[in-house]
């Protein structure tokens, strides 16, 4: 096995970015179903945040490329409706 760390050029993640994007809004568009369409948002938010943490892009520049291709559209997991700070044997007590 190979101890060599992999690299990936910033401008590489960045065109991956807008290609997962474009699916997105392809996909999008041809009625794929949610769970179809939540594979290619992660993907994406994972991409946003490697281009963050390690490659120096600001959000800025993302949302440069995101706008022009679906617009302001939080590709973010949905806040959950359940308190998951709250122990699971008290959030399923029934009174």
């Amino acid at each position: 096995m190979s101890d060599k760390i992999m690299q990936i050029p910033v401008d590489d993640l960045l065109d991956s970015l807008k290609s997962g994007y474009e699916e997105y809004r392809d996909c999008l568009a041809n009625g794929h179903d949610d769970e179809d369409l939540g594979h290619i948002k992660g993907f994406c938010v994972t991409i946003e945040q490697i281009l963050a943490s390690y490659g120096g892009i600001k959000s800025t520049e993302m949302l440069e490329i995101k706008r022009p291709i679906i617009g302001d559209t939080s590709l973010r997991r949905k806040k959950p409706k359940v308190n998951y700070n709250i122990p699971t044997i008290f959030r399923n007590k029934k009174d």
